[in-house]
């Protein structure tokens, strides 16, 4: 049996005894209509199951009220916080989120965000994957829209982006360690090639450079990307002939990895090794001693990514129009348990 129609605003009117001019000023508030006729029209509009055509309101406004978001990977906590941060300001200033989790996959991003320009959203907010795909780099410099980039800049792209700054992030966690007496540090690490692991691992070596300690290479693990990958690296750390006395993972799956690790061999923290980390993980509650920490300011890159998109989009331009914004928020270290001044 074929779907009934739907309901015009013609039937609204007709039902609620006005004009279409007031049935559309009232659903689309967008004019003065008496508190008593706009009770008529809602209620003729409930009773028929009447909605406004979103497609073609976008049509005669030039505007949907719709950002989209593609995330990397819904399965990094960090990101999940930033997700309900950015939806929450951006429903705070009247827009809609279509979210799209990419999951590491390139292709799955470039089908997202295709979806995204036939939506005509007014702005696009994008924490891109690790890898690109082919073109990507000029598809995101001709959007229609304003974008931008959140935690992952793409290199060679001017494109308006929130970031931390991870050179910094690494550093605070140099200089912690090495007021505590540590000179032994190890790494557990993703890629090089890859902006923020490389940055992370930059301010690491030269924090401990500029208190004259030189980071051994053979203790850095690169190359990580999973829990059981960060499992693995700390294993093979935790067997040199001269254990590190402590080791900075640096992200919420490697530090895991590293805590299961570190039961498994029977160790103490802090008093076997130290550990710090980096964002507060969600199982963070449950761990005692309590993680030491170098996080990022997910709220403030929140606020930051929304209220600098909905500027472009009140400008009317998109951020590679004229000089592109990049902002770098400060990380802070949170002390805790985890990490303690070496024992002589």
């Amino acid at each position: 049996m074929p779907a009934a129609p739907l309901p015009t605003i013609h039937e609204v009117a007709r039902l609620a005894g006005v004009s279409v001019a007031t049935v559309s000023k009232t659903l689309n508030r967008s004019g003065k209509v008496s508190e008593l006729l706009q009770a008529r029209v809602n209620a003729a509009a409930r009773k028929l199951g009447y909605a406004p055509h979103a497609s073609a309101r976008s049509l005669r406004s030039g505007a949907t009220r719709i950002l989209g978001l593609l995330v990397a990977d819904l399965a990094n906590p960090y990101f999940l916080r930033l997700v309900e941060s950015i939806e929450r300001l951006s429903s705070a200033a009247g827009y809609s989120v279509i979210l799209c989790n990419s999951a590491e996959d390139p292709e799955r991003e470039e089908r997202h965000l295709a979806m995204l320009l036939s939506q005509r959203a007014d702005g696009v907010i994008i924490i891109p994957t690790r890898r690109g795909w082919s073109g990507r780099q000029a598809a995101l410099a001709d959007l229609p829209m304003p974008g931008i980039l959140v935690d992952r800049r793409i290199e060679g792209l001017e494109l308006d982006s929130v970031t931390t700054d991870n050179v910094a992030l690494g550093r605070l966690a140099a200089e912690h360690l090495d007021d505590l007496g540590h000179r032994r540090i190890a790494v557990i690490m993703g890629s090089p090639e890859h902006q923020i692991a490389r940055h992370r691992l930059d301010g690491l070596r030269s924090g401990l450079a500029s208190r004259g300690t030189t980071l051994d290479e053979r203790l850095i693990e690169k190359d990580n990307f999973s829990e059981a990958a960060g499992h693995a690296a700390a294993m093979r750390l935790l067997r040199h002939a001269q254990r590190p006395t402590a080791i900075f993972a640096t992200n919420n799956h490697l530090s895991l990895g590293l805590l299961r690790a570190i039961a498994e061999r029977g160790l103490s923290i802090p008093d076997d090794l130290s550990v710090i980390a980096v964002d507060e993980p969600p199982w963070a509650g449950l761990v005692r001693p309590g993680m030491t920490i170098v996080t990022q300011p997910s709220e403030a890159i929140a606020q930051t990514t929304v209220s600098t998109l909905l500027s472009r989009v009140s400008e009317g331009r998109s951020g590679v129009e004229g000089e592109a914004r990049s902002i770098q928020l400060q990380p802070a270290l949170v002390v805790r348990g985890s990490t303690a001044a070496i024992r002589t």
